[in-house]
């Protein structure tokens, strides 16, 4: 019966963390990537996309998604293909589809270069692959660019020719593409180690909480935070001000056993960088420097 009573216990709290974890999962959605390069055509920027959605899947840090409800999104609002819009369209595309953040992106260099040695009726023939991809990642709540970068790859390959047998090269498709996957790996690990904002939910903790987001200044109707993006605070978040009140005690043990907490009012996110941010009051009067954010 005990054993049971563990199983059961712990497997409550499996489903629990999953389930909390999976609510703060971000939801990105990728559009069709530009192609800025003489080979391809437009396939090639459809091609990398769907290679970077494949490895944020992978990567398991992100709700991905499904590209054929974007593309359809984007042709039913005359929204345009994603390499040639800006970043309040992006946010646009993403409040209509219901994800946090957008990306869009263009292949900016796509190719292969020659070379070649040799002697004596032997000849070398050697032939590189060069691929860069540029990525740019906007809140659809705020229009805003989070993360903006390029991934670049190189590859060769040499193949050798006697008396004229055995040599030529001509252009390796699968290779190309293997050196832009390269490429857009780079931009995926980048992203996943973003702190991104989910689905409202912010990381807040009690006063003695190295995390815990706390009231650092007090100017008029300014309040500045001592945390902004590196725990998801984002522009447009409502948050809660509370003040440690009463603390209840085990007589026998001095245990702390809870501290009631008093509601001050509600502020809103205006600005957020890493280390800060400020709001402004929605609610409440009386806020004070160290009173916790929830």
């Amino acid at each position: 019966m005990n054993k049971k009573f563990k199983f059961l216990f712990l497997l409550i709290v499996f489903t629990f963390v999953f389930i909390t974890t999976g609510f703060c999962t971000p939801r990105v959605a990728i559009m069709d990537f530009d192609n800025r390069t003489p080979y391809g055509s437009y396939q090639l920027g459809t091609g990398a996309s769907d290679i970077l959605t494949t490895e944020l899947v992978k990567l398991n840090k992100f709700d991905m998604y499904e590209r054929d409800r974007l593309n359809s999104i984007v042709s039913e609002q005359d929204l345009g293909a994603s390499g040639r819009v800006d970043a309040a369209t992006a946010a646009k595309i993403g409040k209509i589809a219901g994800v946090n953040y957008i990306i869009t992106g263009a292949v900016t260099e796509y190719g292969k270069t020659k070379g070649g040695g040799g002697g004596h009726g032997v000849s070398l023939g050697r032939i590189g692959y060069h691929a860069t991809v540029d990525v740019r990642m906007v809140n659809a709540v705020t229009g805003k660019i989070v993360f903006a970068d390029s991934g670049s790859a190189s590859s060769s390959s040499t193949k050798v020719s006697v008396f004229g047998f055995g040599g030529g090269q001509s252009f390796n498709e699968k290779a190309a593409t293997e050196t832009m996957r390269q490429a857009i790996q780079q931009l995926a690990e980048k992203i996943s180690t973003l702190n991104l904002a989910g689905s409202g939910k912010v990381s807040t903790g009690g006063s003695g909480n190295t995390k815990a987001i706390l009231i650092a200044d007090v100017d008029g109707n300014t309040i500045t935070l001592n945390k902004g993006t590196e725990l998801g605070l984002i522009e447009g978040t409502v948050l809660t001000v509370k003040r440690k009140g009463k603390v209840i005690k085990d007589p026998a043990t001095g245990k702390v056993l809870k501290i009631k907490y008093k509601t001050v009012g509600k502020i809103k996110v205006t600005e957020s960088e890493k280390g800060y941010s400020e709001c402004i009051i929605i609610s409440g009067s009386g806020f004070k420097v160290g009173d916790i954010v929830k």
